[in-house]
């Protein structure tokens, strides 16, 4: 009986630490923005990061996270941040189930697809309206600390690379090419909008 929990106990440990490893090795995370249109909702067209937006003019904009190079996708969580201007945001989930909402900086969603998807992964946007120049950013997900990734067999991916937007003034990361932004931590991030 003993040997019999012990296996057990290894083989938990074993499925667990597989369970990390995802398919989306190369996973990258962006924010896409456009000016608001509240008619247009979730629908935008990214096939690739030629299509990922990153820098606005106007103050008044729609911002996405947008997961992409990955395999195949079935949840994802995040968080967004931005400078601390007078309003918080109007948050909209695009996936089929959510927990949590992006409605001040720093906050975050949790994201799940009740069927496998393939190509980019739009999860959500917000509504912003800017006082001034700034920088939107994923951020990790308040709850874990992280911006993962989750496969369609529940292996758990990091973004390789994050490209912030810049909005009214700023301009954001270039994200088709990641050498134009350098690695960084969560801290060095977190200090832009301190």
């Amino acid at each position: 009986m003993r040997k019999s929990i012990v296996i057990v106990s290894v083989l938990i440990l074993v499925m667990s630490s597989l369970a990390f490893a995802g398919n989306n090795t190369n996973a990258k995370v962006a924010i896409h923005v456009r000016p608001h249109n509240a008619k247009l909702g979730c629908s935008v067209t990214i096939a690739d990061c030629n299509d990922i937006v990153t820098t606005e003019p106007g103050f008044s904009v729609d911002a996405f996270p947008v997961f992409y190079d990955l395999v195949e996708y079935k949840g994802c969580e995040y968080g967004i941040c931005w400078p601390a201007w007078t309003y918080s945001a109007a948050f909209t989930s695009c996936s089929d189930l959510v927990i949590g909402a992006v409605d001040w900086p720093g906050s975050g969603a949790a994201h799940a697809w009740s069927a496998c998807q393939y190509g980019v992964a739009v999860p959500s946007f917000v509504w912003l309206y800017a006082d001034g120049p700034g920088i939107i950013c994923p951020c990790p997900y308040p709850a874990t600390g992280l911006i993962s990734v989750l496969d369609c067999a529940e292996g758990l991916d990091d973004p390789c690379d994050i490209f912030c937007a810049g909005v009214f003034g700023e301009v954001g990361d270039d994200p088709c090419d990641p050498i134009t932004t350098e690695p960084t931590t969560w801290g060095a991030i977190k200090s832009m909008f301190e």
